[in-house]
């Protein structure tokens, strides 16, 4: 039995720009970014500190490597749609490279994403006796394992 598969560009095209728009609306958590606590200058101070910012930074990566990949989602798959018009053996491979492609892609602008948040949050109170990137004042990277010295 002979299967057959039809295709349909707009409707490609459709679903690609309504996941495209998944995360347009960015506002919750470009709201909740300059949010910090400034708990004091004690242990469990510092340490609160820490955890709320880590949660919070947290939050608002989950929602930017969503927008990534639903970004690149919707350009790939409206691609992929312009390659099907033209399927022939040489768009068929573009097909194949374009989807193959799309992870790599993903993966490094979240990783991207994920350096400049490193580099730029600088949200609660440093802890100068620590000498490791787990102190830095940023709640990024933070192990919440790790004692507060001040």
């Amino acid at each position: 039995m002979a299967m057959s598969t039809k295709f349909d560009g707009d409707a490609i095209r459709a679903s690609a720009g309504n996941i495209g728009k998944i995360m347009d609306d960015m506002s919750a958590f470009e709201a909740l970014k300059p949010q910090w606590p400034n708990a004091g200058k004690f242990k469990l101070a510092v340490w609160l500190e820490r955890v709320v910012d880590d949660r919070r930074n947290g939050i608002v990566a989950h929602a930017e490597h969503l927008k990534i990949a639903f970004a690149e989602i919707e350009e790939k798959l409206n691609a992929i749609a312009n390659d099907f018009e033209n399927a022939d053996g040489e768009n068929a491979e573009k097909i194949k490279n374009s989807l193959a492609e799309l992870e790599g892609l993903i993966i490094g602008e979240v990783n991207d994403f994920d350096t400049d948040t490193e580099n730029e949050q600088h949200n609660h109170t440093t802890d100068p006796g620590a000498a490791n990137d787990a102190h830095d004042g940023d709640g990024y990277n933070d192990n919440m394992n790790d004692e507060v010295t001040t």
